[in-house]
């Protein structure tokens, strides 16, 4: 519930439009008043419950000046904790794509950060969350203090141990990306060579996701240096330990400059397409096949220029049943695209010019439910202008939020398959995930526009192959999905 001074904004911006058409929900910037407007050289933002209060946090990592820990106090607004939560976790170095996950299954998400350097390279480090907004450095008894231009970071469990493991995308001449494996004990051992996955390229981004629906994560590493471009990569998870490099017969190779990448269902098909951002070439789209062979289907994103491209997430902002594609820009202005349904999207951001930040550059951007109320509100990273939390107010019950906790699977659940069904036809796909788009992370909660005048069947499959069904699911609520121990399950809600 909404209760600040904003509100008049809305509803003046609501009257303006009344003469144009209404693409979707109007977005209030509230960053000043919910006290997220961080104004430093920013590049990556990540969303987590960090207490398990049942609000989503944030963390904004600066490239140059202190990263910032604001705790969601349960109605939007933001208390800045990071003098408070532990030494290291403003950590003013080099910062890029950092990332929360509970790699010890402890019911605590901890925190990743993905290091650079100005000078020299830093270490990349790890913070064990000790609840109540607290953290430690366990960076050198992990055996994750990796040195080597990390750019983005993200959690997987790409052998579905019930382990969260690390991989690190790093940057620059000859530096090798580094996949980590749990060992279940609190470290890790380095296993890239044994992967396969030690990409040399400049690499920015490394997003998973299930391509071809075998319940085992597969890794899309984004590449690319000015001017050419580099081929980016996907590696098809083998199911053994290994991967396999299947970029050209996948159709995704993109040799643009890449930035960014995320996965979605654009077309609610059942199957995971690909966004691909390029800041010199054009943006890529490609449709999946659902054996994880990809179609270039670019033209479906109608665009009035091409470059700077470098921030993409993907969120049903309308709660229509489509998911939308909001993307940074780093030089023109952000582009807020609205699905049709059928997977073409429209930029209607010039009708809320509040969203385009024009003329700076914006970094990594993420969609969050930062106020509960059903609606995804957003979060943009800006380099050396204030950030920007544009709050949703939808206000209405076509919608339904899925939080699945793994017992047999990693506790986050990441890598779990989560679909919706009516009348037991597929409406909506949703995989949990960590890293997404550019140096960004969404929260672990999934999201979906359902119309609230119907009911629901969810699906839910878990890395570890099991499966959990509730039937007859109502709109509006928050469903949790506990990983039975033993076998398939069927519940009736």
């Amino acid at each position: 519930m909404m209760s600040w001074s904003v509100r008049p904004l809305i509803l003046l911006a609501a009257v303006a439009l009344l003469a144009s058409p209404v693409f979707a929900q109007d977005f209030a910037d509230i960053s000043k008043t919910s006290g997220v407007a961080d104004d430093g050289l920013g590049k990556g933002v990540a969303f987590a419950d960090i207490d398990n209060d049942g609000f989503v946090d944030l963390y904004v990592s600066n490239k140059g000046g202190t990263n910032k820990l604001f705790r969601n106090n349960g109605s939007g607004l933001f208390e800045d904790i990071t003098a408070i939560a532990g030494a290291g976790i403003d950590d003013p170095g080099f910062s890029m794509g950092s990332v929360f996950g509970d790699y010890d299954n402890d019911g605590l998400v901890d925190l990743y950060l993905a290091k650079g350097g100005r000078y020299e390279i830093e270490a990349n480090r790890l913070f064990h969350n000790l609840g109540n907004g607290k953290f430690e450095d366990v960076t050198d008894k992990a055996g994750v203090g990796l040195k080597s231009f990390t750019y983005s970071a993200s959690f997987v469990d790409y052998d579905n141990d019930g382990y969260l493991d690390i991989y690190c995308a790093n940057y620059g001449p000859g530096a090798k990306n580094v996949l980590y494996r749990n060992n279940g004990d609190g470290t890790f051992t380095d296993v890239t060579d044994l992967a396969g996955v030690g990409d040399l390229s400049w690499s920015w981004m490394g997003v998973w996701a299930d391509v071809n629906g075998d319940n085992l994560q597969d890794l899309y590493v984004v590449n690319g240096r000015y001017p050419a471009g580099e081929p980016n990569r996907l590696y098809l998870n083998k199911g053994d330990g290994t991967f396999k490099d299947v970029t050209r017969e996948a159709g995704v190779e993109d040799s643009n400059w890449g930035l960014g990448a995320a996965f979605a269902d654009i077309d609610n098909d059942g199957d995971l397409d690909l966004f691909v951002s390029n800041y010199v070439g054009e943006n890529g789209l490609y449709l999946n096949n659902g054996q994880g062979i990809f179609a270039v289907a670019s033209d479906r994103v109608k665009k009035d220029h091409q470059g700077w491209g470098k921030g993409p997430t993907f969120g049903d902002i309308d709660n229509d049943g489509d998911l939308d594609l909001y993307e940074g820009d780093c030089k023109l202005a952000n582009q807020l695209y609205v699905n049709d349904g059928k997977g073409n999207f429209t930029d209607v951001a010039s009708t809320q010019p509040q969203l385009q930040c024009s003329t700076v550059r914006t970094k990594g951007t993420a969609f969050a439910d930062v106020d509960n109320d059903g609606d995804l509100d957003l979060y943009v990273v800006n380099w050396g202008a204030a950030n920007k939390l544009y709050l949703n107010d939808q206000n209405d019950k076509n919608w339904l939020k899925v939080k699945a906790i793994g017992s047999v699977s990693n506790r986050d659940a990441v890598g779990t398959r989560i679909t919706v069904f009516k009348d037991g036809k597929l409406v909506a796909l949703r995989d949990v995930s960590t890293a997404t788009g550019f140096c960004a992370q969404n929260p672990l909660t999934v999201h979906f526009g359902l119309d609230a005048a119907a009911s629901y069947d969810v699906v839910a499959i878990f890395p570890s192959g099991i499966e959990t069904r509730i039937n007859g699911v109502r709109t509006g609520q928050l469903l949790e999905i506990v990983e039975p121990t033993l076998g398939q399950v069927t519940a009736t809600k």
